[in-house]
């Protein structure tokens, strides 16, 4: 659709959606027919339907990782499961995943920017189903372990690509909406696997899975490449075309994709440089966004996320294990969608602060419950209810927070230059604790007791509140100019950052 033009009558200016009525009287009468454009709305409404077609597969990549809890357990109380893995097999089910995603996060950047984002993402849907299908049909537990690698590299190629392909697609107004709401659907997939897997087995769970990963292929193969990749590959005249299918007339789109090639054309070409990584506005951010993703997983959310059915087994007299798992999901996505929704108002350090806090009370108080069971069998019984309780105030804590800050707060405190390949090493960290966490979860219920392990978890999330009192600052209403400035201590009229470090918006 070809840009507005403008006609000048008697000193006023007209936009074409005006037309003057054919009269010979100097103060004509207009009609406004600026309503009229049959697809305005729809171009917007497309523009959210390619952003949901993209954040399915974040749905897909939640019914992964919830995927443990329900499987491991229908194959430990199933007697017709043919699979019976050991502790130590379970322990490999659980964080075989986040194994998988460290070559997926670190390889997914520079691929999704050689070959595109929707390329990536699309191609990425075939070793998603040979990991479900691995699954479905294994036959010990090596098969599954190896399913479960394959879904991990997929899923940390989602990671990284979908948010980055939802931000380059939306407008500023609904930019930080879209990016934010991935954790959204990946707890919701959360969910879903933990309900589905509670009326059927852990095969039918993995074609489950495999179907979910192939519905979101054909949802999103209609939808077009990000306009920002096709303006950094030289194609202007194809982003504006992507950019006003899916924005709509209302937007200036050549002025914003111009705004873009500026943006892209004032970025240095290659990979970061060493001298860069050594700029203060790169490496401390990136050491605190680090930190942040140690205290995310070694809060022990993980553990208690992939072995929550058996932590429940405790309790079974009181609710039905898996029922428990499902209202533990429930509690993770709703706060999850809270804590989205109030994050700009609330802030993200006070949020932060609420979250380890309470996650680490919780625990405490869980860690009791069981060493006073362990020689007061009346107690057990009587009190059955606190695990459940406990868990769901973790997980309201958990979400409240550390859930999803810490991937917000990396993206806010990282300039755009270092934001691809810092991020994707801070992905392939948090990748790395994820995996720690989960394989050492039995072992270290085997070292010091279950109501050790939930002990030590809560201290580490005390350790972490106070890390966001003394060092985390507040990134909420500020550019990244200033949050650069703050890590380089200078002022921003005195700042000698280089512009090929800062983050220009």
């Amino acid at each position: 659709m070809p840009p507005h033009r403008e006609l000048v009558l008697d000193g006023s200016t007209v936009r074409k959606d005006s037309i003057p009525l054919e009269s010979p009287v100097e103060d004509s009468p207009t009609i406004n027919l600026i309503d009229v454009e049959p697809d305005s709305r729809c171009k917007i409404r497309k523009m959210y339907f390619a952003a949901l077609s993209a954040l399915l597969m974040g749905l897909a990549m939640g019914t992964t990782i919830g995927y443990t809890a329900p499987a491991t357990y229908d194959m430990r109380n199933n007697p017709d499961s043919p699979v019976k893995p050991s502790i130590d097999g379970i322990t490999w089910i659980g964080s075989a995943l986040a194994v998988g995603s460290m070559p997926g996060s670190l390889l997914a950047g520079p691929v999704a920017d050689k070959i595109g984002r929707k390329s990536t993402l699309i191609m990425n849907i075939l070793p998603f189903v040979i990991g479900w299908i691995t699954i479905g049909f294994a036959h010990n537990a090596g098969a599954i372990i190896a399913g479960r690698l394959i879904c991990g590299f997929a899923s940390g190629v989602i990671s990284v690509v979908v948010p980055m392909y939802c931000v380059e697609i939306s407008t500023s107004k609904v930019r930080g909406l879209l990016g934010a709401s991935f954790q959204g659907f990946v707890v919701i997939g959360q969910l879903v696997s933990v309900i589905i897997g509670s009326y059927v087995t852990w095969e039918y769970l993995a074609l489950v899975g495999a179907g979910v990963v192939t519905l979101t292929l054909f949802c999103f193969i209609p939808f077009p490449e990000s306009p920002r990749w096709l303006l950094a590959h030289d194609d202007m005249k194809g982003a504006v075309e992507v950019m006003r299918d899916l924005q709509g007339i209302h937007i200036n789109v050549e002025e914003e994709c111009n705004k873009i090639l500026r943006d892209l054309n004032n970025q240095p070409k290659g990979l970061l440089t060493l001298n860069e990584c050594k700029h203060p506005s790169v490496y401390k951010p990136a050491i605190i966004a680090t930190i942040l993703m140690f205290f995310h997983q070694f809060s022990g959310s993980n553990a208690v996320l992939f072995y929550s059915s058996s932590i429940f087994e405790a309790s079974k007299e009181f609710m039905d294990p898996e029922k428990s798992s499902i209202i533990l999901g429930v509690v993770q996505v709703v706060v999850t969608l809270f804590s989205n929704n109030i994050v700009d108002r609330a802030g993200r350090k006070i949020l932060l602060i609420l979250s380890s806090s309470l996650m680490s009370v919780s625990l405490t108080v869980l860690g009791t419950y069981y060493y006073i069971s362990t020689d007061n069998k009346v107690f057990q019984l009587h009190y059955d209810w606190i695990p459940l309780c406990s868990l769901i105030s973790f997980l309201f804590a958990f979400a409240l927070g550390f859930g999803s800050i810490p991937a917000l707060m990396a993206a806010e405190m990282i300039p755009l230059r270092a934001r691809s390949t810092i991020g994707g090493l801070i992905l392939f960290a948090n990748s790395t604790f994820a995996f720690i966490i989960t394989k050492t979860f039995s072992e270290l219920e085997d070292l010091v007791h279950n109501y050790g392990t939930f002990w030590t978890y809560a201290s580490i999330s005390l350790v972490g509140c106070f890390f966001v009192i003394l060092v985390v600052p507040e990134t909420k209403g500020k550019e990244l100019e200033d949050i650069a400035n703050y890590f380089c201590k200078t002022k921003k009229k005195d700042s000698e950052t280089p512009v090929s470090v800062l983050s220009k918006k």
